[in-house]
């Protein structure tokens, strides 16, 4: 492959390393062994029969959407592994070298000012493909299988926000790179390394407390009861809670998550809304008939005579039967459009005479009480545990090692040569970039071995959850989130050991049931 790609390749090799020559076949290498793991996970999702280990876990009707959903995600990935490596390869060899030249027109020779110009250059031109691709995942995969919650006008808002966010921290952080590196000298590689700490522990504070916000709505834990529950069980595992938040993931996506944040005694819980309430959307502007009968008799909206074919309603419920959010007869609506009480009736009459979308907040809740609190309970085990503080240390000493090893390179005239650059264009950011783009084989494997100690941290995470008795809510909840999600059920061994940074739902609970077993006995 290095061979027949000589004629696309500029030729630079007075130290001997191939390095360009390297990055593609590299590449090209971690590219093919990617689609190979997709084509083993791809033929397991076009299965159809129940595997035996997974019946009472899950129905046959859940099993199949989760297989056809899961199927459309691997051609997806697929396509998108193959699209990206020649955007990639042809952005490296080619775009890089112009996008310099073209930022040394706009701003001059400055080092500072031509690195910013072309690191953002470099940013938007690949706008023409990331949008594209990221519309259809959200528009076509998501909408298709009814997890899209995105409008377009937010989905642009975000690009633009992204954006502005990206040129703010480009224009302040590039120059800090440069003058470090230049300021630093011989030892440079430890100064960088103890900026990149302290701005580590920046983001961390700044990300959440700035930029969340920009995109999502972040407010106290409405519900009182269960913010009690969970405020006692902090208490009870000493966990330092400071706050308690919900935020509207439903605006994005109907998937439901949980995290936590913050500086060491200072932690903050936050849920989806998509784990507190179930909401139903129904699209009236087709024409279709609503499909139930209101009833307001009691204060409350309630469904009666529920009807599925050719309504609203069924045309929601084709997609979401079986999940956490299907209407069913008999079922209570706290809210309209986020309105309740007397202007619910009121919010429901006008969305359907102008035949708008009918948003529904159902009563039923999609997890109970117990079981938020024991996936909580699994976070806080990771706390429990140092999980985070673990990974960045690995982190911490990944990255002196990385600038260290950039510190061999960041001369090598031929290594500018080889990927398009003069030898007088040696600038830090472009020699990082590069030195990154060579380093990528081996940042493969240290990714697998990442992904090895995640899943083991899953596992203790677990068994802490066990340990305080909160075995079968957890196991309920993970079962509930995976299947209510469409989580891959049948996973290929060598497909999950690559990508999956959590083990199998059936591995953890049959981890769960051990546990529990064993922590019953020494009761």
């Amino acid at each position: 492959l290095a061979q027949g790609t000589q004629f696309l390749l500029p030729k630079a090799m007075s130290d001997g390393i191939p390095y360009l020559e390297s990055f593609v076949v590299f590449s090209a290498a971690v590219t093919v062994w990617v689609l190979y793991l997709d084509v083993r996970q791809l033929r397991k999702n076009k299965e159809t029969v129940l595997p035996a280990e997974l019946k009472g876990i899950i129905d046959e009707e859940r099993f199949a959407k989760s297989q056809v959903y899961q199927a459309d995600k691997r051609v997806f990935s697929m396509f998108n592994s193959v699209l990206h490596f020649f955007v990639q390869c042809v952005e490296v060899i080619y775009a890089w070298p112009w996008a310099w030249k073209v930022a040394g027109d706009m701003v001059g020779t400055n080092e500072y000012y031509r690195s910013i110009a072309w690191v953002l250059i470099t940013h938007v031109i690949n706008y023409p493909i990331d949008i594209p691709v990221e519309l259809y995942r959200a528009f076509v995969l998501e909408e298709r299988h009814g997890f899209n919650k995105m409008t377009l006008s937010l989905f642009i808002t975000d690009q633009l926000k992204s954006f502005g966010l990206a040129a703010v921290f480009i224009a302040l952080l590039v120059p800090i790179v440069i003058f470090v590196v230049h300021w630093g000298g011989e030892h440079f590689y430890i100064y960088i390394w103890a900026v990149a700490q302290l701005l580590i522990f920046v983001f961390m504070f700044v990300y959440p407390s700035f930029i969340m916000p920009l995109f999502n709505k972040y407010e106290s834990l409405k519900d009182a009861t269960l913010r009690s529950e969970i405020e006692s069980l902090a208490k009870s595992l000493l966990f330092p809670l400071t706050k308690l938040f919900q935020v509207d993931g439903s605006k994005r996506s109907s998937h439901s998550n949980a995290f936590m944040f913050g500086f060491w005694r200072n932690k903050r819980i936050v849920l989806f809304d998509t784990l507190l309430e179930s909401k139903a959307e129904l699209d009236l502007s087709t024409g279709l008939p609503l499909g139930f009968e209101p009833d307001f008799a009691t204060g409350k909206l309630v469904v009666k005579s529920l009807s599925a074919e050719g309504t609203a309603v069924g045309k929601w419920n084709e997609v979401h039967h079986g999940r956490l959010d299907e209407i069913k007869g008999g079922d209570t609506i706290l809210a309209v459009k986020g309105e309740s009480g007397d202007k619910m009736r009121e919010e429901f009459e006008k969305t359907v005479t102008e035949k708008g979308t009918l948003i529904l907040t159902l009563e039923r809740k999609p997890y109970a009480t117990e079981e938020i609190l024991a996936i909580l309970c699994h976070e806080i085990g990771h706390w429990f545990h140092a999980h985070v503080l673990r990974t960045l240390v690995i982190t911490s000493v990944h990255a002196f090692i990385l600038f260290r090893l950039y510190a061999f390179v960041m001369h090598s005239s031929s290594m500018f040569e080889a990927f398009g650059f003069s030898a007088g264009d040696s600038g830090v950011v472009i020699g990082l970039a590069i030195f990154m783009l060579i380093f990528s084989p081996v940042e493969t494997v240290v990714g697998m071995g990442m992904i090895v100690m995640s899943r083991k941290n899953e596992f203790q995470a677990d068994d802490f959850a066990v340990k305080q008795g909160r075995g079968q809510p957890l196991g309920s909840g993970l079962q509930k989130l995976v299947v209510d999600n469409l989580g891959d059920v049948n996973p290929d061994p060598w497909f999950s050991w690559f990508h999956h940074s959590h083990p199998t739902l059936l591995e953890r609970l049959r981890n769960i049931r051990e546990k529990e077993s064993l922590r019953k006995k020494g009761e």
